[in-house]
């Protein structure tokens, strides 16, 4: 018994530790209006969080403007820069509130046209705990980029926060951005979350949603999760949008799979996007995917699925097939 009060004491005390933390970081964050920054560790294997843009089919950061409101940021799979990974958070406040939260890659190029003010020894935790607590704050002022800010930092607690953003208690387009942050950059931990909300969720369109998320995961083999969906949700859609991203996915396994699907499932409208599904594979797999289905034992509206996504395709190989199909008397 006694081992057992010093238990709950010593978690009490934590507890109430990590509250005093929060609040200390929520004071110093509102001592002054404008923008304020501090960093973070950042995970690993969850992409460059910064702005950038097209150039040439390169994809190149050009530094993000914390005073545009149509902000906006983009990660990227390159390697990271040299240096420690670290993410830097940014809050704006005004008249002692913060209206607004931003998160970017520490080396990513940030301007402002007022003076940043910088907050050092910012603990992980304290960070996750002040942003859960803004979001949870007003309804009205909640931030889907709050959400990303929360999964990149490095602590596993941010994790857990996402979770509980994913849970049916809140609104869909909350839900929607949690799952896709913890497929992007929860690693492991993440994707299990999002496969268990993908198979179990009453709500089609987030099991829906919950299967893109799974499949910008880079954690385990995320592909074979999604086809095992496609087999097996009750929703004909959901079973559609699974073959989908099982094509964008630049798996091997994909034209086969896809291809087993069309020939399988009972659903008309499963086999047609099915056939949809292998005209977006790439580097010429589709095109060799529909011939395959033309030549194939597949009932009509199949054959005429592959012949009118070939025709789309244009490729010197789908033209050369569709010259030969016409001269055949």
């Amino acid at each position: 018994m006694k081992h057992a009060m010093l238990a709950v004491l010593a978690a009490t005390a934590l507890h109430a530790a990590s509250a005093f933390a929060a609040d200390s970081l929520d004071s110093r964050v509102k001592s002054a209006d404008g923008w304020v920054a501090w960093s973070v560790p950042m995970i690993a294997d969850a992409g460059t969080p910064c702005c950038f843009s097209d150039s040439h089919g390169k994809s190149e950061r050009f530094g993000c403007d914390l005073d545009d409101r149509n902000h906006g940021f983009s990660t990227s799979d390159d390697p990271r820069r040299p240096g420690p990974d670290e993410l830097t958070v940014y809050a704006h406040v005004a008249h002692a509130r913060v209206d607004d939260i931003r998160a970017y890659d520490a080396s990513c190029p940030v301007r402002s046209k007022g003076e940043i003010r910088r907050i050092e020894g910012v603990a992980s935790s304290d960070s996750i705990g002040f942003l859960s607590a803004w979001m949870d704050a007003d309804a009205s002022t909640r931030d889907e980029e709050a959400l990303g800010a929360v999964a990149f930092h490095e602590d596993a607690s941010a994790t857990r926060v996402l979770a509980a953003h994913a849970e049916a208690s809140h609104p869909r387009k909350e839900r929607e951005s949690a799952l896709f942050w913890l497929g992007q950059a929860r690693g492991v931990d993440g994707a299990a979350i999002v496969e268990r909300v993908a198979t179990t969720d009453g709500d089609p369109k987030i099991r829906e949603h919950s299967i893109f998320a799974l499949s910008q995961s880079h954690a385990g083999d995320p592909y074979l999760r999604i086809r095992a969906i496609s087999g097996s949700d009750p929703s004909d859609h959901v079973r559609s949008q699974a073959l989908f991203w099982m094509a964008q996915m630049n798996d091997a396994r994909a034209p086969a799979d896809i291809t087993n699907a069309i020939q399988h499932d009972a659903s008309s409208d499963v086999r047609e996007q099915g056939v949809f599904a292998l005209s977006q594979l790439d580097d010429g797999k589709g095109d060799e995917a529909l011939i395959g289905l033309l030549k194939g034992d597949y009932p009509r509206e199949v054959k005429k699925q592959a012949l009118f996504w070939l025709g789309q395709s244009g490729s010197p190989k789908a033209m050369q097939y569709l010259d030969e199909a016409l001269s055949k008397k």
